[in-house]
Order: structure tokens, then sequence, then C-alpha cells
């Protein structure tokens, strides 16, 4: 499957309105210069788009946690900034986060239907996650959009084939090779149409066909070596199968057709190592599916134990759950709030920072790491957290709150003054809000 970065292809000398001088660092490859120049242009002239650019030459810069944290500060800036939202959907896909790349595809797609990259974006999501009837609604549009993207057709083929549309899946199939007529992918979907139908030897023509396009992919060489096993080809499925291994692919499935092939082709120690392999692989498989599994239950309980206020045993269970999902942002974030409401504050800042390493464009994640540096007295730490939630979300008054007390205890009271007053504009019902700007009025005033 294509995971292509088309964003990254957008000329910045395009659009109007950025910085020339950025423009032109970033056009020439000097990425850092181009951060450096966006930023003098964004204190100059505020504008929603400059903070966008800045994410794309952070990305540039392979700080991808800068570049998210920038484009969600460009949506919050301009919540019509299509452009924004499709940066984010791509960051966070090639991070492997699909949750998080779908909201931005989605939200893209709300402002803009047709626009092909979300399209894209939303597509290879859904065909990864098996939601094929999704997935071919949203090809459908792609190639709506893009009728000569024979990428496009062929991934249509592929989710229609996986919803027992065959006679669409062919038609899509047929109209990518006429794009171009020897297309991998396309190929590899009519080689599996044959192999539906029962037609062994159609099918492995066109896989040979396929390997010779792809001599380098190994799905190819494994579905050609099935192929050739229902065909009782045994030698030459023991080729492909080892080709396909050496080539790095790793399924099962590759080692149960091995096991098979290697037994036919008369060679049984070659085929109990085979089955062993497929059996070690299956397991890791079944236990991966019921970590996650467990985390969600372990989950479940630790939030029953919150509302009893049995915090302790939330914080066991939750502990629990990070060793299903050690690397699951949500379960880093709720140990970093339960050890925070437990005033381990050192263990909250450890969680933040992991679930923030994850995520690090849920301005939540940046708040609670700004509360616990607080609690630590790291006061330049904390406000730095601070200073991130609000880029990311301006329209908290607890951050504004918080904030504004990290300044009162530096000794700057006029600066805490004019962020209480933010905060109780927000939120004029909070009492805590109004009596902390009254004291910071008089500490403003030396009384």
């Amino acid at each position: 499957m294509r995971r292509a970065c088309l964003l990254w292809a957008f000329f910045l000398s395009s659009v109007q309105g950025a910085d020339e001088a950025a423009r032109r660092a970033f056009d020439e490859g000097r990425y850092a210069d181009a951060v450096r120049l966006f930023q003098q242009a964004q204190k100059q002239a505020p504008d929603c788009r400059n903070l966008f650019y800045l994410g794309l030459s952070h990305y540039r810069l392979k700080d991808s946690q800068s570049a998210l944290i920038e484009f969600q500060e460009a949506v919050r800036c301009d919540p019509k900034l299509t452009l924004a939202y499709v940066a984010l959907g791509e960051a966070y896909a090639e991070r492997g986060d699909d949750a998080q790349a779908l909201v931005g595809f989605e939200k893209a797609l709300q402002l803009e239907p047709a626009n092909s990259d979300a399209l894209r974006g939303v597509a290879d999501i859904y065909l990864r996650q098996k939601l094929n009837d999704k997935a071919a609604a949203a090809l459908l549009k792609l190639t709506q959009v893009d009728p000569r993207n024979a990428q496009a057709q062929s991934d249509l083929g592929v989710a229609l084939f996986a919803t027992g549309d065959n006679k669409g899946a062919e038609a899509a199939f047929q109209r990518a090779l006429a794009l171009k007529p020897n297309f991998p992918a396309a190929l590899l979907g009519m080689a599996n149409l044959y192999i539906r139908s029962g037609d062994e030897e159609h099918a492995a023509e066109m896989l040979r066909r396929v390997v010779e396009a792809a001599p380098d992919a190994p799905e190819p060489r494994f579905l050609l070596s099935s192929t050739y096993n229902r065909l009782g080809r045994y030698t030459d499925a023991v080729r492909e199968l080892e080709k396909s291994l050496a080539l790095g692919g790793n399924d099962p499935e590759i080692w149960y057709h091995l096991a098979r092939a290697y037994g036919n082709a008369g060679r049984p120690e070659d085929r109990r190592k085979a089955l062993a392999r497929f059996a070690e692989l299956t397991r890791n498989s079944k236990q991966d599916a019921e970590s996650r599994r467990k985390a969600i239950e372990l989950g479940a309980e630790a939030k029953t134990l919150v509302d009893s206020g049995d915090l302790e045993s939330a914080l066991a269970r939750m502990e629990a759950a990070r060793e299903f999902r050690p690397s699951d942002a949500t379960i880093l974030f709720r140990l970093a709030s339960l050890n925070y409401d437990l005033s381990r504050y050192a263990l909250a800042r450890q969680y933040a920072q992991e679930a923030i390493a994850l995520t690090p464009s849920e301005w939540l994640y940046h708040f609670l790491l700004g509360l616990a540096e607080g609690r630590e007295g790291n006061l330049k730490e904390s406000r730095e957290a601070l200073e991130t939630a609000l880029k990311l979300n301006d329209q908290s008054a607890d951050v504004w709150n918080s904030i504004a007390e990290v300044d009162l205890r530096s000794g700057d009271a006029r600066r805490a003054v004019t962020e209480f007053e933010r905060a109780t504009q927000l939120d004029p019902k909070q009492p805590v809000y109004r009596a902390n700007l009254d004291a910071a009025r008089r500490a403003a005033q030396g009384r």
C-alpha cells in the first residue's frame, strides 16, 4: 500500500502571504533558516499560514513533535485551513498513529470533500484497518476527482474485492491496467480474482508478471508459491517462498505454505522447522490481540475505581494496562493524571513526557506536564509546557490560570494579572480565578 506524503510536495511559493525570504529559504532546502525567518515573520505580522509553514519546515528537519504542535496551532488559529489538517493527518500516519491521522483527514474532508490528499489518506487507513466499505467509498470519490490515478483505481479494486464485489473489482483493476499496462498492484488484484474463481493457471501467469514487474516485493512471490502449491508444483513453491522470506516477508501464512511445500517435496526436517515458526508467529499475533483486549478491560476497571475514589487501586490497574500496551498515549496520560492526583509529581512528569512524545498535538498532555513541573518547582519548564498548551488551546481558562500562577510565583505579578484576567473572562463563574486575580493585583501594587 502506498503511503506517499503528497503534502510535502506543495510549493510554498504558490501560496500568497508567506514571508518572501522564508519561502525562498524553504524552497532552497535551508529549513533551519526557514524556521527562523517564519518565526520572525509571525512576530512582525501574525498570520495563521506562517504556523503551517513553520510546521512544514520543522517536518523537513525531522522534528515531527514541533511540526505537529505547529500544525495543530495553525488549525486552532484558522479552523478552515485545510492544508494544516491534511498535514496533521500525513504526519500522524507516518508515525503509525491511525486514530489521530484519521481525525486530521476527516476534518479536511469536512472543509473540502474533494480534497484528493485527504481522500487518499482516509482510504489508506480504512484499507489498513479492513474497513473496506468505507475505503471503497473514499476511493470511488478519489477516482472521480483524479480518474487517471492508476493507484487509486487499483486500490478501489482491492476494496471492492474485499467486499465481495468481483465485477466492480475487475472493472477497477482493468481501468488501472489501461492507464499503466504492467501496474503491479492491478496485476496482483487480477491474480486474486483468478484465485477466487479457481483458475489457478491464469492466476500463476498473472503473478509471474507481477514478480517480473516488482521483483523485490515479497507478497507476489508468496501468492505465486501458494498457487504453485495448489497446482502440485512443490519445488517451484519452495523457491518462491524462500525468496519471499529473503525479501522480508514474515507473515505466518508464508511459513505454513512453506511447511506444506517442504512436506510434499520430501523435506520432513525443513517441514518441522517451518511449522514451528508458523506456530510461534501465530501465537505472537494472538497474544497481541489479547494484550489489546486486556488493556481495555483494565482501563475500564480503573475508571470505575477512580469514580469510587480508590486512586491507588486505579493506578495499579493502569500500570498493569501499560504492561500490555507500553506505547499507548492514552494509558500514559491516565498514569500521569493518577500520579499527579496522588502527589507523585516526578512520575506524573515522566508519564506526561512519554505521552507527549507519542501525541505531541494533544494540549491536555502539555497542560498536565506544566502542572507537574510546577509542583516540582521547575518554573521555567512549567511555563514552557503551559505555553505549548496555550498554543494548542487558548480557550482553556485552567491553562491561563495555571500559567498566571507560575508567573506570580516567578515574581512577575503584572504579567500574572493579564493572564488571570483572561481566565476570568473565559470562565467568569469560577470564584478561584477571581480570587487569584485580586491577589495578583495586590501583588502588582506592592500590597
